[in-house]
């Protein structure tokens, strides 16, 4: 391993913070400025590079202008996620670590009021807050930290990577795992371990994360049937006390799910058959000349399928006059 600065690795910090980087450098600056704007200081930062394979993000990343308290170095073999997490937390001499991806952005005061709720929760192994999604989904998560317990866990994740965690419990849990088969549901396999050995979860209910959303990225990997059967499999085979003591839970949680997944299946098909009546009404409404251009914008038709036949013809004009 080479490094482009020594990793400042010492007891004086509060807060070690590891960030991951495998092919990502056309975000990673954005991420770092968010790290130097925290009103809390007392924290050190370790970039590794994951043996990258782009030379875009080497590049980007020997250009970064960094302050002291971060360094960058550099991975001669790919570790994975994983890999890379457990070996810098376990070099970090500090009372809490946190793992922060290169594409995303912390709110000014996120270390700030997540070590001050640490502090006074002692019985949590970690905080995380609620999400402000951005990129290719917008919008709010608003985590619950009810849900964030047994047995809801051993239904679905309802935790996230990315918060504020305990040393001790990193080093209790052992690290993450690495297997291959549980990429991209390594938190929740975390989570999971933590919640055995007794710990609790918290959350602070503002959206203090940013979470860039890429459809690359190893949650929407993992998302994918055929690999969350494998994964799945997994971690109820490595957490099958668990599944036992909460038996009962965990099938009557999976039953809603299936049938909450039914009735959203219902209620897109009616949705669909709707805008499927309304386009064939608005044919009557639009003259011939007009059709070709027309079916060049089903998107906005199906986005307006509120409106009347009458209030689509007229809002189709102006998107295809362009006044």
């Amino acid at each position: 391993m080479s490094s482009h600065r020594k990793p400042p690795i010492h007891n004086t910090p509060s807060v070690g913070i590891i960030m991951p980087c495998y092919n990502m450098g056309e975000y990673i600056g954005e991420s770092i400025e968010s790290l130097k704007n925290q009103t809390f200081k007392d924290f050190i930062v370790i970039v590794a590079d994951d043996a990258s394979t782009d030379k875009k993000t080497s590049k980007i990343l020997k250009e970064l202008s960094l302050p002291p308290n971060i360094s960058i170095v550099y991975e001669k073999k790919n570790l994975g996620l994983s890999g890379i997490r457990n070996k810098y937390m376990r070099l970090f001499d500090t009372k809490y670590v946190f793992s922060f991806d290169p594409d995303d952005v912390l709110q000014p005061d996120f270390l700030e009021k997540c070590v001050a709720y640490m502090e006074k929760h002692p019985e949590k192994a970690a905080v995380a807050t609620w999400l402000d999604r951005f990129g290719v989904e917008s919008g709010i998560s608003k985590l619950s930290e009810q849900l964030a317990t047994l047995p809801s866990m051993l239904i679905t994740n309802n935790y996230l990577g990315s918060c504020l965690l305990r040393k001790e419990v990193f080093v209790q849990v052992g690290g993450y795992d690495t297997a291959k088969v549980v990429y991209g549901a390594e938190d929740y396999d975390f989570w999971l371990s933590t919640l055995e050995k007794g710990w609790s979860l918290g959350v602070i209910p503002e959206p203090l994360f940013r979470y860039r959303r890429l459809s690359t990225s190893s949650s929407s990997q993992s998302a994918k049937p055929e690999k969350a059967v494998k994964w799945r499999r997994y971690i109820v085979e490595k957490h099958v006390s668990l599944y036992r003591e909460y038996l009962v839970d965990v099938i009557v949680g999976f039953e809603k799910r299936a049938s909450d997944a039914h009735v959203g299946y219902l209620e897109t098909r009616y949705q669909l058959d709707r805008l499927s009546k309304d386009y064939e009404t608005l044919h009557s409404y639009v003259e011939d000349d007009l059709l070709p251009q027309l079916r060049r914008h089903e998107v906005t038709i199906q986005k307006l399928n509120r409106f009347s036949p009458k209030h689509y013809v007229h809002v189709i004009r102006k998107k295809i006059s362009g006044k």
